[in-house]
């Protein structure tokens, strides 16, 4: 499959479901990252973009693309939604994973909107939670046990943002712990992220359903002032 992930910022990604993206690159699924902004809010913009792009490769993502929209400046708009879904169409995404609608951070907040309208010819939509997110209702557990490891040294490696506390090991693994007790999946589930279902279409056979790639197309977009492609 297919797997399109979107965040406001560098390390949103990576905090909300860098644990399921490596397990679904080892498996043989299909990384797309895109980022909306370069994260000059929180720190040096150049910075923040190396630290994406290192984690993209731990990750194996097959593409990150990350733009140039104005962080803490994000909003519903026709533009926002219309560059979400020239991404869409680019990764031809079978699954969409995005912020929550219910987060406070109105950027994480407009994104999660944005990409429930760009995403309409998309089967399956989730939102992730990251550990400052509230009000977050999980209906997906994704056991993370054997890659929680890995998703630390993901988010090591945003070192522009090492004094914020939500970034710190301890609560990246005390969120994951607390959703690995609320699962009851069993004892030997140590760590799990947690999903909230925006949609979600299945199969006969009780599969997740698979977009057809015929229904995607490559829409014309301007040229765009972004990094990476």
């Amino acid at each position: 499959m297919n797997i399109l992930a979107i965040g406001a910022h560098p390390d949103d990604i990576e905090l909300g479901c860098g644990g399921l993206l490596i397990k679904a690159a080892s498996l043989g699924h299909k990384i797309y990252l895109y980022t909306l902004t370069q994260g000059e809010a929180g720190g040096n913009p150049k910075e923040r973009v190396a630290e994406s792009e290192k984690s993209s490769k731990i990750i194996g993502a097959i593409s990150l693309w990350i733009d140039n929209f104005q962080d803490t400046k994000l909003n519903l708009s026709s533009e926002l939604i219309n560059r979400i879904e020239f991404y869409v169409n680019k990764a031809q995404a079978d699954i969409v994973i995005t912020h929550s609608l219910s987060d406070i951070h109105h950027d994480h907040k407009a994104v999660a909107e944005s990409t429930i309208e760009a995403c309409r010819l998309v089967s399956s939509i989730l939102s992730y939670e990251m550990p400052l997110t509230k009000h977050f209702k999980p209906q997906i557990y994704y056991d993370i046990s054997d890659v929680i490891d890995k998703k630390i040294e993901l988010i090591r490696l945003f070192w522009s943002q090492q004094t914020k506390l939500y970034l710190k090991a301890e609560a990246i693994k005390g969120l994951a712990q607390y959703r690995a007790l609320q699962s009851r999946l069993n004892t030997a589930v140590d760590f799990v992220e947690a999903f909230e279902v925006l949609k979600m279409c299945i199969d006969t056979e009780f599969k997740l359903w698979s977009t057809p790639k015929s229904t995607f197309k490559e829409m014309p977009l301007q040229e765009l002032d972004q990094l990476k492609y």
